[in-house]
């Protein structure tokens, strides 16, 4: 069996360094490990807890050009985009201590009962153990420190897996907690394949897991852990609605779905995947997107003129090819691109036009790759309906020049989240992002995060209030 793994970039045109592999045998001993050195972890004082996060950050803070670009190499994610992820991340490092801090429990309203009159009765924020945090390959750096340093500030044992495309930026941060004085046994990192993610799935002990990956996965995940009701965190798959009405300002479509499409090379669960467009405005959208496709520039990541870095690997890209060749069988009109991937991962953008409501894109099948689809919808209740009749609901975005249309439009998609007038690719770390239906459950965010790996309990001190000498109270 391997017990390294070599890092390439997708391109396979370089070594970028190795890694450890995990047995999946080995896997339940590190769980248990982990259980064994939770508690202590828990008993430490949550500012201690947070003054090693924040210690980690400040060691981050000067290598953040460096593994900008190594996270560009490794990912195949644009170089600016990728010094933007370790950039952010970094504060997010340090965000999740400063919120960590300010934790709150509630005082409950007893006094409002006669029964319950006085007593005192409060809720505190408790770990909820040991929680497996699996990671993907787009956004891996973020994740990590968004599940991880969230899980740790709350008290738990937080055991990652590393997406095994790109685990080497993963793994410096990983790095940094440790030297930081967060225990090892607290907070392992795991290299492998899917085998060892299914592993940390099915182990005793694991008490919740927090999955950014596909609805398969999502699904597998909540199959293992259906005997325990072990708490899930998931954020799934996504084949995000961006609904273009009649009126949309298309100057701003063009840009907005621009950059929601090819952020990360297509490769993002909340891409705008699929574009529902009046079909007064169908043709002229067409075009300006097709000017959008033959502006951009396909090449190495690191190459600072390059807008479309490669995909993931060579069978990604050969994938998307697949998908957009069955959707043109289905009756979508190639507008621009989807000619097989050139250079193994280097795949030049694609958009189909006229693409017919009955084709799979135009539904559930999500293409994980730089191709617009534009879908004719004639009104907003035929947007509505074709947005919602996917299996998918993350996010959408509704184009109008009519807010109020548009609210009305919003409050009737079925997504974990709208944005009007703009792209629905968007996440800063201050809102609860998450989906609905096979999107997945849970929220994830600055804070919200904290409270989806805690749990909240409620202390009640019967009969604690008491008059001062000399008074007469209410009877309890």
């Amino acid at each position: 069996m391997l017990t390294k793994f070599t890092v390439q970039d997708p391109l396979e045109r370089e070594q970028l360094g190795e890694v450890e592999l995990t047995d999946p045998a080995a896997v339940q001993g590190i769980v248990d490990a982990a259980r064994a050195a939770q508690g202590a972890w828990a008993r430490t004082p949550l500012a201690e807890r947070a003054d090693r996060l924040e210690a980690a950050a400040d060691a981050l803070r000067p290598e953040i050009e460096t593994l900008g670009e190594l996270l560009s190499r490794e990912s195949g994610k644009p170089l600016a985009q990728a010094q933007f992820e370790v950039r952010v991340t970094v504060a997010l490092l340090a965000d999740n201590a400063r919120v960590g801090r300010r934790w709150e429990g509630r005082v409950l309203p007893t006094e409002g009962l006669g029964g319950t009159a006085r007593d005192l009765a409060f809720t505190r924020r408790e770990p909820l153990g040991v929680v497996g945090a699996i990671l993907p390959f787009n956004f891996p750096v973020e994740l990590f420190v968004e599940k991880a340093a969230a899980a740790l500030v709350g008290g738990n044992a937080v055991i990652s897996k590393a997406p095994i495309e790109a685990p080497l930026v993963v793994s410096r941060f990983h790095r940094a907690l440790v030297e930081a004085g967060i225990p090892a046994a607290v907070t392992p990192l795991l290299h492998g394949d899917r085998d060892v993610g299914i592993a940390l799935a099915n182990a005793r002990g694991v008490d919740a897991i927090s999955l950014t990956g596909s609805t398969a996965a999502g699904i597998a995940v909540a199959q293992a852990g259906a005997p325990t009701l072990r708490h899930l965190h998931l954020e799934l798959g996504g084949n995000n609605a961006a609904l273009v009405l009649k009126d949309a300002d298309l100057d701003l479509v063009t840009e907005e779905l621009a950059y929601g499409r090819l952020l990360m090379n297509g490769q993002a669960c909340s891409a705008s995947k699929r574009v529902l467009v009046h079909p007064d405005l169908h043709d002229e959208l067409a075009d300006r997107l097709a000017a959008v496709v033959d502006r951009q520039v396909v090449g190495p990541s690191v190459d600072p003129a390059t807008t479309v870095g490669p995909l993931i690997h060579a069978a990604a890209a050969q994938r998307v090819t697949e998908q957009v060749e069955r959707a043109v069988a289905q009756g979508a009109r190639r507008v621009r691109g989807g000619d097989v991937s050139r250079d193994g991962a280097l795949l030049p953008p694609s958009l189909l036009a006229d693409v017919p409501v009955a084709a799979a894109v135009a539904t559930d099948d999500e293409i994980f790759g730089p191709v617009f689809v534009l879908i004719k919808a004639c009104d907003e209740r035929e947007a509505v309906a074709l947005a919602n009749a996917s299996s998918f609901g993350l996010m959408s975005s509704v184009f109008s020049r009519d807010v109020q249309l548009a609210l009305a439009v919003a409050e009737r998609l079925e997504a974990g989240g709208v944005v009007i007038n703009g792209t629905d690719n968007y996440r800063p770390p201050i809102i609860p992002f998450g989906g609905v239906k096979l999107s997945g459950s849970g929220r994830e965010g600055l804070g919200y995060t904290i409270d989806e790996l805690t749990r909240e309990k409620t202390i009640v001190l019967r009969r604690f209030r008491r008059d001062l000498p000399g008074e007469e109270g209410a009877s309890a």
